[in-house]
């Protein structure tokens, strides 16, 4: 005797059984368990660069005065760029509104450029290695047309890769031999755009740090130095591209777990009614 099953439908001479709502809660939760033990990889990309910025605040002679110079070569002062020194002060008792961010700048751990206030902000005491990049984003923005677009295109790129995070745990209510829609495509293709959103960041910091070490010859640092310049600069990107490239598999491995758990199943020998 065959067990009849209520859930079911025929299409294209199959039998499916539909998935119920506790199988797609219990898809999410594991897609989301998943994604954050992915992430969970970001550190071994980053970690380079940042047992090589604590190295480098005892070079930081060696890079200042280049810095300085290459500032006052780009031109961009005479359009309102500026370069913002911080470091910790008695005052540092209350915490900043952006604590982190600037705790780290104030510790040389970070340098950012704002194009809002077109400023370069560092602690020129201990990481002036850091300015040269935040002079190529400065030139992305001021100079040129493409490192602008560029710059105007992060923002929506890290939407539309989190928007894929979201179209991931979107249910499969289709068999998988059903016609496919532009919806379907993009829920086959999210990991590849949610990448593809990450790549005008990955390009953009590429871009900043060959103009940054551009800047950096021209003020005559010494080839040593550009030497090592360079090889910083290449570990900064590789953890963008890490970044990039745990996001793609973050959202492939969401999208494959609800595809198990929601996407109707094939039966054989049932009787449906």
């Amino acid at each position: 005797m065959v067990e009849y099953i209520s859930d079911t439908y025929n299409y294209n001479g199959n039998t499916y059984q539909r998935r119920s709502y506790a199988e797609a809660k219990a898809g999410a939760t594991a897609a989301m368990i998943a994604s954050a033990l992915i992430y969970k990889a970001l550190p071994p990309f980053s970690n380079p660069f940042l047992r090589q910025m604590h190295k480098e605040h005892a070079n930081n002679n060696l890079y200042k005065d280049a810095f300085i110079k290459a500032v006052d070569l780009s031109g961009l002062e005479k359009k309102g760029l500026k370069v913002i020194h911080k470091d910790f002060t008695h005052a540092d008792t209350l915490l900043p509104k952006n604590k982190i961010l600037n705790y780290d700048v104030k510790a040389g751990l970070n340098a950012f450029f704002n194009p809002e206030t077109t400023e370069i902000v560092l602690n020129t005491n201990k990481a002036s290695i850091t300015g040269f990049h935040e002079l190529g984003h400065a030139m992305n923005d001021m100079r040129g047309k493409f490192g602008k677009l560029l710059q105007r295109m992060r923002g929506p790129g890290y939407w539309l890769a989190g928007m894929m995070g979201t179209i991931a745990l979107f249910t499969r209510p289709k068999p998988k031999d059903a016609p496919r829609n532009a919806m379907d495509w993009v829920q086959d293709n999210c990991h590849w755009i949610a990448v593809a959103g990450m790549l005008p960041t990955v390009a953009e910091e590429a871009l900043a740090s060959h103009n940054g070490i551009k800047m950096a010859k021209k003020a005559k640092l010494p080839n040593s130095a550009v030497k090592n310049l360079k090889k910083f600069y290449g570990k900064a990107l590789l953890s963008y591209v890490g970044y990039a490239a745990i996001t793609g598999v973050s959202v492939y491995a969401m999208n494959k777990i609800m595809e198990v758990f929601t996407r109707p199943k094939k039966i054989e020998n049932v009787r449906t009614r």
